[in-house]
């Protein structure tokens, strides 16, 4: 064992001290912790109670209906699954929301999400609940170790404390996981060869192994092996730091701003280095680790905490304040049954005294009555025969013997059977712990009222659950702390998603994730799960029932919502349907993608014809214009006279075609009156149509018009002949 410094050894009494307030100050509940697990799985009498039953000759029975309490709860804790949300802490600069930043944000949730719910932690979740329904308090460790034994790579852990009612917190410490006490630690037995072999000879100078008389003793015997408790002790340790704001968002301490400029210029870099915007005085918490025993301190280490790593949690407790002062009582969740579980047991013992000592005997006759030879009838009253007696007595034959007569069994009090029927009743009222469909007729309420009803009967011991997940949420932090200053290699990082779906995320790679962020910047939150297996069965039919009644729900469920209907569905044999049904959907994603590519491609294809065509239609009317014009500006004696007879025989046909169109719309108009309205509306659209025909015949005219006077310019002069 390397020497302890000092200043160091010198503070043993100081930290044993520590030690012994808590035990004090906790020590109701430590006795209630250790009474209450006793109670609900071994025994809810105690040896004084056994003692006293079988000196009045009762039967030592009990009937512990305390564990089938518990145990329904921690079956439905067993189906559930916190949430857990990691998000950018309030203030963080927007600068700093890079992509980058967000996808360390998903991995590190996906990481906790595997370090919580991983099945080689034992249990770690459904252990500690059932400590805190049990006992009412529990705690869970963080710890780091390498990965094996050749690995010098380390990985962060968690476990459940050792024994809950060895833990060591600061009595002032007032938050449900006492992170903000000065000090926290667990304290752990190990035997006499045990601890000379890791701490050495000399660390078991001047033990004593005697028990103390008042409960504690630091070294004790067990049986035939000598026990010494050995404390593993966490401190905080606050210093004074100057911290800089720097101009791109992050804080940091003056020493590692200035390690940073020397690195800086080392580098070379062309860039300035981030400037400092802001600076002021603050407190740095550091942790320090003491491992001590009965008379020696046994090592002292500066960890890399930043949180005590020791987190209680908590069940039910409350704050009372007694003789002046606030004492934290922790309460089991079957605390307030006590007493009812103990009349339920002495109603059933006193029921199976009645029943054992009931008389078995039929007939009581008086002995000279009874003839000698029908002794045995008597006596076998099962075998059927003639019971036969003697009136008189023979040898006093005025003496008249009584008959025999059957003997009037004692009924069993009414108030035993009646308490005993009524106490698991008046235990359920107590806790909470209800069926909603108790006193409604079957007929009278559908499954879903049942589902629901057994949903809400579970509400009382929400609580319990609301402190564990407060002591999950206080582990968390600890660890995204602690994840930038172990996970610095390349690595692979165990994940798992949201849907339950395991796998690895490579970090602190080329092109990869690396994870160097700042803990500050980061926020987690834990929540109450809600897939319960009633509630997945509710949320199945409210969904069924939404895509009956509205098809366009149906529409988009089957679309986009298949992971949530699967994800509440329990069959054998959901986690590869889950994973056919995401590929299923990546193909039915890319065949619709094909699709409108294709009709786009076509549709870009007719459009391009159409604009060629129009193209065409445009250039040839543009070169009939252009030679029309050409024709009107120098038009020759042929083409002037072909030309007026082509306007006139237009004009006559417009003037035909207008004549024509004003009879038909005089009998439009004439016919308008006894027709419905709706011929309103094409009398109209005739009228527009003949105004344009007039128009047409006018532009006719005025073109006639100009042909003559070309005409007239083009005929030669009397000179010219």
């Amino acid at each position: 064992m390397a020497d302890i410094a000092k200043v160091h050894a010198d503070r043993l009494p100081e930290l044993k001290k520590y030690v012994e307030e808590w035990r004090k100050y906790f020590d109701e509940n430590i006795r209630r912790y250790e009474k209450f697990m006793r109670f609900v799985f071994k025994t809810t009498m105690t040896d004084g109670e056994c003692a006293t039953l079988q000196s009045v000759g009762k039967p030592t029975i009990e009937f512990n209906m305390c564990e089938a309490y518990i145990s329904r709860l921690r079956g439905e804790f067993a189906k559930q699954q916190p949430s857990l949300t990691v998000r950018a802490a309030d203030g963080v600069p927007i600068e700093m929301l890079t992509p980058e930043f967000i996808e360390t944000l998903d991995s590190i949730e996906a990481h906790l999400r595997a370090i919580f719910f991983d099945g080689c932690n034992d249990m770690l979740d459904y252990n500690v609940y059932s400590d805190v329904l049990g006992g009412g308090f529990s705690g869970v460790k963080v710890y780091t170790d390498y990965v094996n034994e050749r690995s010098f790579e380390q990985n962060i852990y968690t476990e459940k404390v050792y024994d809950p009612t060895l833990m060591v917190f600061d009595p002032l410490a007032r938050e449900s996981h006492k992170g903000d006490g000065a000090y926290c630690g667990q304290l752990y037995p190990l035997t006499k060869d045990a601890f000379k072999k890791e701490f050495g000879e000399e660390a078991i100078e001047d033990i004593k192994f005697s028990r103390n008389i008042e409960g504690f003793s630091w070294s004790f015997k067990n049986g035939d092996e000598d026990i010494i408790l050995v404390c593993e002790f966490f401190e905080k340790k606050i210093k004074k730091e100057t911290i800089f704001k720097l101009s791109n968002g992050h804080v940091v301490t003056k020493t590692e701003y200035e390690k940073l400029l020397k690195i800086w210029d080392e580098q070379t870099f062309i860039e300035q280095p981030p400037i400092v915007i802001s600076k002021r005085k603050t407190n740095i918490e550091t942790i320090v680790r003491y491992r001590f025993c009965e008379n020696k301190v046994l090592d002292y280490v500066e960890t890399d905490y930043k949180m005590l790593p020791i987190v209680f949690i908590d069940g039910n407790s409350a704050f009372i304040k007694e003789n002046g002062t606030y004492h934290q009582i922790t309460r089991p969740y079957i605390y307030h049954i006590e007493g009812m579980q103990k009349l339920l047991n002495f109603s059933g013992q006193s029921l199976a005294n009645e029943l054992e000592n009931t008389i078995s005997h039929k007939i009581v006759a008086a002995v000279e009555s009874i003839p000698p030879d029908y002794l045995e009838a008597y006596q076998n009253v099962q075998k059927p025969q003639t019971l036969l007696y003697m009136h008189q007595d023979p040898h006093n034959p005025g003496n008249i013997l009584p008959p025999p007569r059957e003997i009037a069994r004692t009924p069993i009090p009414p108030e035993i059977t009646n308490t005993f029927r009524m106490a698991p009743e008046i235990m359920q009222s107590i806790l909470g712990s209800y069926d909603a469909s108790n006193g409604i007729s079957d007929a009278s309420m559908s499954g879903i009222a049942f589902a629901r009803g057994a949903i809400q009967s579970n509400n009382a011991a929400t609580p319990y659950l609301v402190g564990y997940i407060k002591g999950l949420n206080r582990v968390a932090q600890i660890i995204i702390d602690l994840i930038p200053k172990y996970y610095r290699t390349p690595r692979s990082l165990p994940i798992m998603l949201p849907n339950g779906k395991r796998g690895f995320k490579e970090i602190n790679r080329k092109g990869s994730l690396y994870m160097n962020f700042d803990p500050t910047s980061l926020q987690v939150k834990v929540e109450t799960g809600v897939n319960y297996a009633i509630q997945k069965e509710l949320s199945l039919k409210t969904v069924t029932t939404l895509s009956q009644s509205n098809e366009m729900f149906a529409k988009f469920f089957n679309e986009e919502g298949l992971p949530i209907l699967l994800d509440n569905i329990e069959i054998r044999g959901i986690d590869q349907l889950k994973e056919k049904a995401e590929r299923w959907m990546e193909q039915q994603k890319q065949q619709q993608a094909q699709a409108q590519q294709q009709q786009q491609q076509m549709i870009e294809q007719q459009q391009q014809t159409q604009a060629q065509q129009m193209m065409i239609a445009q250039q040839e009317q543009q070169m009939k214009v252009a030679m029309m014009q050409k024709q009107l500006q120098s038009p020759t004696k042929e083409q002037v006279s072909m030309m007026s007879l082509q306007q006139k025989s237009q004009t006559d046909t417009a003037n035909l075609a207008i004549k024509e169109r004003d009879s038909e719309t005089k009998y439009i108009e004439t016919m308008a009156k006894v027709q419905s309205a709706g011929i309103d509306q094409e009398l109209k659209f005739e009228q527009i149509q003949a105004e344009k025909e007039r128009t047409a015949v006018d532009s006719a005219i005025k073109l006639n018009e100009h042909i003559q006077k070309l005409t007239e310019v083009a005929q030669p002069t009397e000179e010219e002949k």
